[in-house]
């Protein structure tokens, strides 16, 4: 099957973002001024996991989409599968900055950081594909 110019570009978008993700979870990090708030990294952490997570059920959907129409507990299964691939991904990180840098450390605060931004991710999926549903069923 064709995957459309649209798909091919989210793919590369996601492989890329997820590359930088892996660069920026390993590489010497740049010394940073403080910040006035505590714990900032946190929710770039959560920030960056939910753009990961959102880039890949997106790329998933959307290749699924094409050939036939998606039940919802198979759709369902996918974004959660994602969710879960995410987050291992983001243990995975974890435990190569304990393993393979001098320069950084494990943090668990950092997987539950993480997590969070995977499940805002899940949680802002269901809420659109709900939304789009009704409004499909209105028209």
């Amino acid at each position: 099957m064709r995957l459309s110019l649209g798909h091919k570009a989210l793919f590369v978008i996601a492989i890329s973002y997820t590359i930088a993700l892996t660069l920026g979870s390993l590489i010497r990090p740049v010394h940073i001024v403080e910040h006035p708030i505590s714990n900032i990294d946190k929710l770039l952490h959560a920030g960056a996991y939910f753009g990961l997570t959102i880039l890949w059920i997106f790329w998933v959907f959307f290749k699924r989409s094409k050939k036939t129409t998606i039940s919802s507990k198979k759709l369902w299964q996918i974004t959660l599968g994602v969710v879960v691939m995410a987050v291992l991904y983001g243990v995975l990180m974890e435990v190569l900055q304990g393993t393979l840098t001098s320069y950084r450390t494990p943090d668990g605060w950092d997987v539950l950081a993480n997590t969070t931004g995977s499940l805002l991710a899940l949680i802002a999926c269901v809420l659109y594909i709900n939304k789009s549903k009704m409004l499909k069923s209105k028209f």
